[in-house]
């Protein structure tokens, strides 16, 4: 959702599928959070969720989550694919993460909806087109964020915000208290969009 804030005011008819929950089951990890427990730290991610939806502006027609724990979507991979395909079944175009070697559940849900629209396409003979928005990978050592690895095959389209969509685009940023390390990385100016490349997902991704 982050990645296409500023932008999301122009989507209509959108299903917004959150495959996760934000919430790990690690539990050192939601005491350093401060969380009693994985429920509470999950009602946390959505209510920052509910109040960025709000910040930008953005009213999705349908909004879903399956409720993965965070760091877990590669377990349940088919599960996954499965609710992906039958949840896109009636849409267009579906805007999802590349596989670039930034989060391990990024890596996973790009290769679900590749699965998953596959699968569509041998049912169906009709399967919506896959949209990536750009999102973060590391290289180097460093963070590179709101920008995609290069692949001259793959063109990317720069969309720069104006005054009004970088607002929606800051005030969404602010309602994520709890990952505010994680979004300084961000560009709150421009935005990147491109049509998913044929991955070879039998490969790790770039950078792992």
């Amino acid at each position: 959702m982050i990645a296409a804030a500023g932008s999301m005011t122009r989507l209509l008819d959108l299903t917004l599928i959150h495959v996760t929950d934000g919430a790990s089951n690690d539990i050192e990890e939601l005491r350093a959070k401060g969380m009693a427990s994985r429920a509470a730290y999950a009602a946390v991610r959505r209510a920052e969720l509910d109040a960025a939806l709000a910040a930008c502006c953005a009213r999705p027609t349908r909004r879903l989550c399956y409720g993965v724990p965070d760091r877990e979507v590669a377990a349940r991979f088919d599960d996954v694919a499965e609710l992906l395909a039958a949840d896109l079944m009636s849409v267009d175009v579906v805007m999802t993460h590349p596989y670039e070697g930034g989060h391990i559940d990024h890596d996973a849900i790009a290769r679900a909806v590749h699965d998953a629209v596959g699968k569509l396409n041998a049912m169906t003979g009709r399967a919506p087109e896959i949209v990536e928005f750009a999102g973060y990978y590391h290289q180097h050592g460093e963070v590179r964020a709101s920008r995609f690895r290069s692949d001259p095959a793959c063109p990317e389209v720069e969309i720069v915000l104006g005054p009004n969509a970088v607002r929606r685009r800051e005030a969404a940023f602010a309602c994520f208290t709890s990952q505010r390390d994680n979004l300084g990385y961000f560009s709150v100016l421009t935005e990147r969009f491109r049509r998913a490349p044929s991955y070879e997902f039998s490969q790790p991704p770039p950078g792992s």
